[in-house]
């Protein structure tokens, strides 16, 4: 079995590694497009005669703050990532390995956390959205991450109940499709009942797809970088040897 400073040395080094990805990522493809998206937003200032509004913090310092934002977005998933890693290693079959359950973790945790809950309110360029609305909306965006993430909880904790041995052999056959089915009825739900985003989007649509494009492939790359490393990094003889408790 793996050691938590093992786990926690792999996990937290990859979550580095994935957020100087998407970090560079970012910085190639969607600051031009912020910079497109603050141009546009200055001109319709001028078109209505409103003053222009100057950013809290200036584009330098911005793109500065980018990278290590993502690093330590990276770092701070990585521990949370190892962690989990460790703590859930006892549910999964003796025979599987590290990379395994590190890949699983991060397909489902990149679900929960990132995927699903950008689908329900997906990233914006600046200059979309009111000010007066960013708590109510910063609240609505957390509480589906809260949400998602329980929802996914109970599913794998539901399959874990319908695999004991006590169980009758057809629950245990069906466990997967069981667990699944309830994940997916609840996610409907969440997914329906939750509020829209309340703010009109008025920035050009071609725009607005190609910021939102650019960031979903930001979250895939980093949840794949993320799983891949940890992978790597696990199989690798020096985290191997660290991450092995001694029989």
């Amino acid at each position: 079995m793996q050691s938590l400073a093992g786990a926690l040395k792999a996990a937290v080094l990859g979550g580095l590694i994935a957020g100087a990805v998407v970090a560079a990522f970012h910085w190639f493809l969607l600051e031009p497009v912020i910079e497109r998206a603050i141009a546009l937003e200055a001109q319709l200032s001028r078109e209505r005669a409103e003053a222009a509004k100057e950013p809290p913090v200036s584009r330098p310092t911005q793109r500065k703050g980018l990278i290590v934002g993502f690093l330590l977005y990276g770092a701070i998933w990585g521990l949370l990532f190892g962690m989990l890693s460790y703590v859930t290693q006892a549910w999964q079959p003796p025979s599987w390995t590290p990379a395994r359950r590190g890949l699983l973790l991060a397909l489902l945790l990149g679900w929960s956390v990132a995927l699903f809950p950008f689908f329900k309110y997906p990233a914006n360029p600046p200059g979309v959205g009111e000010p007066e609305t960013i708590e109510y909306r910063q609240s609505l965006y957390f509480g589906f991450i809260a949400l998602s993430a329980a929802g996914c909880t109970l599913a794998v904790g539901l399959h874990r109940l319908l695999n004991r041995p006590s169980r009758s052999p057809f629950l245990g056959r069906a466990r997967l499709p069981v667990a699944l089915g309830f994940y997916v009825v609840y996610a409907a739900a969440v997914y329906g009942v939750m509020p829209v985003n309340p703010d009109p989007v008025e920035m050009p649509a071609q725009l607005v797809w190609t910021f939102r494009t650019i960031s979903l492939a930001g979250l895939i790359l980093f949840w794949g970088a993320l799983g891949g490393a940890f992978m790597w990094l696990s199989r690798a003889p020096a985290f191997a040897l660290l991450g092995r408790r001694p029989l």
